[in-house]
């Protein structure tokens, strides 16, 4: 049983993250098909969160960031019959990646009460998350401009250490200007990451900082070098109210390929 089942919310947002997909359909990603995951993920989605307000990819859309990879992942989505939008993560080739619109800006959609603000994390040559200037004075204006509504925020990387060492040296390196940003403001409800590979909540002045598991592979807690995790893929669901109240999930999915090596040692 879903928190879904237990009251009846107005919005479902769910989050994706990581699908690493590669140039052909058919090509693993750390010994996995990260395109037959990513359809399981979908499917399960389709199954059990209907009707879906809109989905959110937090970024590495591709392990291979060439224009047709990024092409095959709009024609499945297209066919979803829900809304989506993804940001870039530091595996993406922002020269294809499928902005909403121009790459430098902040954005933001609306669903009743609820807005979603899209954040820039990558930065190009780097594995390690930034966001510019310019999108940290945009964020402050929407969060002026929509002082009434309840924002989620979503970016790629993650801002608060996960406690693994090896991928903590690639958070988001200027955590305290976005912290600055948001401390102005008594909007911001959530905000959302991916490329952790895992799920995590923290809480700061009442914000919820969540991340989500990969639809690919995981990546093992508390690791002090790179290690894969046995947990299976995933996504994360939010059953939000225009009140302001929420509830989330993360939602595991079994997959329909042989178990990953475990002993694989980076990708």
């Amino acid at each position: 049983m879903t928190l879904r089942d237990t009251q009846q919310y107005d919005w479902t947002i769910v989050q994706i993250s990581d699908t690493h997909l590669m140039d052909q359909e058919d090509l693993e990603f750390v010994r996995m098909n990260p395109e037959q995951s990513f359809h399981d993920v979908i499917q399960h989605i389709q199954r059990n969160q209907h009707p879906v307000t809109a989905l959110v990819h937090t970024g590495d859309l591709a392990q291979v960031p060439v224009e047709k990879t990024y092409a095959r992942y709009l024609n499945y989505m297209q066919q979803q019959g829900f809304p989506y939008y993804q940001v870039p993560g530091n595996h993406d080739d922002a020269t294809y990646f499928p902005f909403i619109e121009q790459q430098d800006q902040a954005h933001i959609v609306h669903y009743g009460k609820w807005s979603i603000i899209l954040l820039n994390s990558a930065v190009k040559g780097k594995v390690d998350g930034w966001v510019a200037q310019q999108q940290l004075e945009q964020l402050d204006q929407l969060l002026g401009q929509y002082a009434q509504q309840h924002i989620i925020i979503a970016c790629h990387h993650h801002p608060f250490a996960m406690q693994s060492h090896w991928i903590d040296q690639h958070k988001l390196k200027n955590t305290e200007h976005l912290m600055d940003v948001i401390s102005r403001h008594h909007n911001v409800k959530i905000v959302l990451c991916g490329h952790v590979h895992q799920d995590s909540c923290n809480e700061w002045h009442g914000i919820q900082f969540l991340s989500t598991p990969s639809t690919s592979v995981q990546f093992k807690p508390f690791s002090e070098n790179f290690a894969l995790d046995e947990a299976l893929p995933g996504y994360r669901a939010l059953y939000l109210n225009d009140n302001g109240e929420f509830k989330t999930e993360v939602i595991r999915v079994k997959l329909k390929q042989p178990k990953i090596n475990l002993e694989i040692s980076g990708y």
